[in-house]
């Protein structure tokens, strides 16, 4: 009994830093674009789409970008949203295999 209370810690920790990862990266790629485009409040904007529910908050950042065009785009920038579109799908996956985890243990000890 005490295996399953620490790998389910365990996996529960995964889906943790997976999930608040890729809400970070998310955040970041917003307000870089943003910043590229020459909108208002880029942080802003980063904030609410990472942290809305629903994602609400990056569906009307997507609708609202169409009206600016890229503005700046550096090649330093862009090279670093590539880095964060990575990086926010390693901690997809940190949160996919923490979640699998979870689920193949309730299995096993349900």
């Amino acid at each position: 009994m005490e295996r399953g209370w620490i790998l389910g810690i365990v996996c529960f920790s995964f889906m943790i830093v997976g999930a608040m990862h890729t809400v970070w990266q998310i955040f970041k790629i917003v307000e870089l674009d943003a910043r590229s485009r020459g909108m208002k409040h880029p942080g802003l904007w980063g904030f609410l789409s990472a942290n809305t529910n629903g994602s609400s908050g990056l569906i009307l950042y997507l609708i609202g970008r169409r009206n600016y065009p890229v503005i700046s785009l550096s090649e330093k920038m862009k090279k670093e949203i590539d880095s964060r579109k990575k990086r926010a799908g390693a901690g997809l996956v940190f949160l996919a295999v923490g979640g699998a985890g979870l689920a193949t243990l309730g299995v096993l000890l349900g």
